[in-house]
């Protein structure tokens, strides 16, 4: 079962990479689902894990008690970070970024902030998350929004958010 459930994985995951700027209609235009540059996937890449490591061990031991389901620890680095950040540094940061324009205020930096804060509120709700967490969590929003605002594209804050679930997961499970 888990061999399908990677083959279905990494199947979405290949078309999602092969449609990169050719989502331009029916509202997909917002997700700004287009190609990057290799600099910044590249810095996407190092943000992502170096983010990890920091936090991996800064949180030395989290969760090291529990023995995490294979499908969970696999969905939190595949289509995990691919959804929220098509929903966060996607649409909500075009729709966060239009309001501001619409109310006369610079959207970069602010967009990235509001996105963060929501980001990190999405979070909350998780069973047993601790406030260090949720700053961290908040932290590594502002990270993908950085990443968003420097590339135009959706891509490299899914490539650092992919990373920064990695390693948080392998640190727990190895570390």
């Amino acid at each position: 079962m888990h061999f399908a459930g990677i083959a279905i994985t990494v199947g979405l995951l290949w078309l999602m990479w092969s449609v990169r700027g050719k989502l331009n209609s029916h509202g997909f235009e917002y997700v700004h689902w287009v190609p990057a540059s290799r600099r910044s996937m590249v810095r996407a890449a190092g943000a992502g894990a170096g983010a990890g490591i920091l936090v991996a061990w800064l949180f030395g031991g989290y969760d090291k008690s529990a023995s995490p389901i294979f499908t969970d620890v696999w969905m939190a680095i595949t289509i995990g970070p691919l959804v929220e950040e098509l929903i966060f540094r996607g649409y909500l940061f075009w729709v966060i970024g239009a309001f501001l324009a619409r109310l006369k205020i610079r959207p970069g930096a602010a967009t990235a902030l509001g996105v963060a804060v929501l980001f990190a509120l999405a979070h909350a709700s998780k069973l047993g998350i601790t406030g260090p967490q949720l700053v961290a969590i908040f932290g590594t929003g502002l990270l993908y929004g950085w990443l968003r605002l420097d590339s135009g594209s959706t891509v490299p804050p899914v490539i650092a958010h992919i990373l920064f679930n990695a390693v948080i997961y392998l640190a727990a499970v190895f570390v």
